[in-house]
């Protein structure tokens, strides 16, 4: 009797230890390097999720990225993975208004750009529904982009940039540099190594100060140029498959939209910004120059930006927008938030 007794009890207790199986499990494909910034952040979010949930949503992540860069968006909408993040320029085709965020010579802070360009996303962008096949969780953006030198001289003049061969960033960073006459090549940021580490190119214009280190272009690396405001900020959109969102349930849907929007763009923003000011440093300490940019040099590539922004507002005039009105209230939102 005590032994059927012991039995049944340990059986019992076998049992309430299992943990609940989640009701939706989604594979989340993050395309950066193991050990770029983003990683953290996004395990960090994915527990939360799990926990707001209370484990019926569960978040795994893939061992390696399941498609390049330009494919993220394709690769959510279709299934092959249920939540991905994707630089705008790549999906420029389906929301070319979300790269207000990214023009040029606007911004420098990662978090007040991220928290801004959600809130311009809400109030302007959301109700266009320019995903049709997916759903927008968050947007954000990485700090400024900046110029590189791989030889002794440093980039400080518009003379010296365009001796140069160039590579330049995939979208506003590429787009200045054609404007002033320059043809670079051009690529996602994962990809730079690819013609800095060759000698294909002597200059490389966009990165940001932690994708130096990240994407292993330091040790070629001689000089940087720091500019005021960043030449780009990359901005990034992150969505999850439309049938999966739809399967989790109302209260979990709003549960973990509280984690995400303005709040996943602040902690990424944030993130961000403590990479870049962790890279200066190391990139200092490693002996690369850092000198800043020469005023006449700045203005000379600020108008340049020209076209950037008269194409914004031709963009944003097709969709019924008033392009100048979104930019105001982009900047507005941007200075208080990075006073």
């Amino acid at each position: 009797m005590l032994r059927k007794f012991i039995t049944t009890t340990l059986m019992a207790a076998a049992i309430t230890a299992v943990p609940a199986q989640a009701e939706t499990k989604l594979l989340f494909n993050v395309f950066v390097p193991p050990g770029h910034f983003m990683h953290e952040v996004l395990k960090g979010w994915a527990q939360d999720v799990e926990k707001v949930t209370e484990s019926r949503v569960d978040i795994e992540f893939a061992a390696g990225s399941l498609a390049p860069p330009p494919q993220q968006l394709q690769g959510v909408a279709s299934g092959v993975f249920d939540v991905a993040f994707a630089i705008n320029p790549t999906i420029k085709s389906k929301a070319p208004l979300l790269e207000v965020s990214s023009l040029p010579w606007l911004v420098s802070d990662a978090e007040a750009a991220s928290v801004a360009a959600w809130r311009i996303y809400e109030k302007h962008f959301a109700s266009r529904n320019q995903f049709p096949d997916v759903h927008l969780l968050s947007v954000f953006n990485f700090s400024g982009g900046q110029l590189y030198s791989t030889t002794d001289t440093p980039i400080n003049s518009l003379d010296e940039l365009k001796s140069r061969k160039m590579w330049a960033l995939y979208g506003e960073s590429a787009d200045l540099l054609k404007n002033l006459g320059i043809s670079p090549i051009t690529s996602p940021a994962v990809q730079v190594s690819e013609s800095v580490s060759r000698g294909v190119v002597n200059g490389y214009f966009g990165l940001i100060l932690e994708s130096v280190i990240d994407f292993k272009t330091a040790p070629y690396t001689k000089s940087i140029t720091l500019f005021p405001l960043g030449v780009t900020s990359s901005g990034f959109s992150m969505f999850i498959n439309k049938r999966k969102w739809g399967s989790i349930s109302e209260a979990d849907r709003n549960a973990i939209m509280k984690l995400s929007g303005e709040a996943l763009a602040q902690r990424v923003g944030k993130a961000s910004k403590a990479a870049s000011a962790a890279a200066l440093s190391q990139l200092k300490a490693d002996g690369i120059q850092v000198i800043e940019a020469d005023p006449q040099f700045y203005a000379e590539l600020e108008r340049a930006a020209t076209p950037s922004y008269e194409q914004f507002e031709r963009t944003a005039e097709k969709a019924g927008l008033d392009g100048k009105a979104v930019l105001a209230d982009f900047r507005k939102e941007y200075d208080a938030l990075a006073k």
